[in-house]
């Protein structure tokens, strides 16, 4: 795979660092691993074969019951196109065994079929479509789930692709489910595998269940259908009404850095920072003179304004105006304008990766990308000028998302530079 095909999947690859994206270290949250209050679905094995019992993987994986629902739900509506949808959770560490495991609480199921020769657009148009469900949701990209209605529990050569491009992470996870009426299958594969040779291997995963949705004798009720994985206690198909979850099934949401120990778990993973992974430069001198002289202006005349008002005051600052309880501090004008414009700017890069494929797989030539270049340009234009209008009420915050987006747009423009397409007039 080219460093081009790699860079270029910016938008699923930050997704599974979380909502925030980037390149940070990962973000966890502290909680207990619930093993108790779960089942351990294992692949079943032929008779004659030698292999040891499937492993999870660096991280141990978790589907809330309530997502298996959804899941099941979507993949057995009728008709035979393949159907697809994204997994999203959050990511753990245990403080008592430090084991790190994710959770797969939520799914966006999609009503767009999807092509097995060529998923790229479909999965790329079907995650720009998700964003708000995904903001909404606050955790991480886990994975992804398709159909297969012919080709059986066997990766496609694009499923393949697919799974290397966007779900390579340790903790992620891509599901393929065979909707058969009298034998249903599913598969759980964990891409991050490769690097031990394991990757095409059914990988084995775990039910969470809510503590009030556990008999205190009998079976369990399970929401796994699949007949090609075998439990580690009693269950029993649940009933076809069952509602939603009695308690809650995921743990709770405390932020926590997975610390570097010399006596760590052996699953416990140090992950190294990507930036070596990005395809494009900085910004032109050209552009990055405008952008920050559009700043230096912007911080002068605040300063002149506020100095103004204090003289006027009599040298003391005047106070701050009393805000009413039962109200919501408003956002600033210039600072909403900042974040519709970077809101734009994100939408504008989604729109032109989309192109980007198309392109390098030569079913589009350099008009319908130029245009798209062109959209993502204007687009960056109005974010830098915006940001330079933030004076006195920039912040962190406000700088970093600023800082991401310029790295973005600058690995935008080296692929089209790389096109040799003509610049837009």
């Amino acid at each position: 795979m080219t460093d081009g095909m790699k860079s270029g999947d910016t938008p699923l690859r930050h997704a599974a660092r979380g909502s925030g994206g980037g390149d940070g270290p990962v973000r966890h949250h502290r909680a207990t691993l619930p093993v108790d209050r779960s089942v351990l679905w294992t692949p079943i094995r032929d008779p004659g074969d030698p292999a040891g019992p499937a492993e999870s993987g660096p991280y141990e994986l978790f589907f809330a019951r309530s997502a298996i629902r959804q899941i099941n739900r979507h993949s057995e509506a009728e008709g035979k196109e393949s159907r697809f949808g994204f997994l999203l959770g959050n990511l753990y560490r245990c403080p008592e065994s430090g084991v790190h495991y994710s959770v797969i609480d939520r799914v966006i199921a999609k009503d767009e079929p999807i092509s097995e020769d060529a998923p790229d657009p479909f999965l790329l148009r079907a995650w720009a479509d998700s964003q708000e469900e995904f903001r909404e949701h606050g955790g991480a990209l886990i994975g992804w789930y398709h159909t297969h209605y012919l080709l059986g529990l066997m990766l496609s050569e694009g499923d393949q692709e697919m799974n290397d491009r966007y779900f390579g992470q340790p903790w992620q996870c891509s599901v393929l489910i065979v909707p058969d009426p009298a034998r249903p299958m599913g598969a759980v594969f964990r891409p991050s595998a490769a690097q031990d040779g394991t990757e095409g291997e059914l990988a084995s995963f775990r039910e969470l269940l809510a503590v009030e949705d556990i008999p205190a004798s009998g079976p369990i009720p399970t929401a796994v259908r699949w007949k090609n994985y075998t439990a580690d206690r009693e269950v029993q198909p649940e009933a076809p009404d069952t509602g939603e979850a009695a308690g809650p099934e995921t743990p709770p949401l405390v932020r926590v850095q997975p610390p570097i120990e010399a006596g760590a778990s052996s699953v416990t993973l140090v992950l190294a920072d990507n930036r070596a992974d990005r395809m494009y430069p900085r910004l032109p001198v050209r552009r990055r003179t405008i952008v920050w002289l559009f700043a230096v202006v912007a911080v002068m005349v605040g300063g002149y304004l506020g100095g103004l008002q204090i003289f006027r005051a009599g040298g003391e600052p005047p106070p701050p105006a009393p805000t009413p309880v039962e109200r919501q501090p408003q956002v600033p004008a210039e600072v909403q304008r900042f974040v519709d414009a970077s809101a734009n700017l994100e939408e504008a890069m989604l729109r032109y990766d989309e192109r980007r494929q198309d392109f390098d797989l030569g079913r589009i030539g350099c008009e319908m990308l130029a245009g798209g270049y062109a959209a993502a340009d204007d687009a960056f234009i109005t974010m830098a000028g915006s940001y330079a209008g933030l004076g006195a009420a920039v912040n962190e915050t406000l700088d970093a998302e600023y800082e991401r987006l310029v790295e973005d747009m600058n690995r935008l423009n080296e692929h089209f530079d790389a096109s040799r397409c003509p610049r837009p007039e």
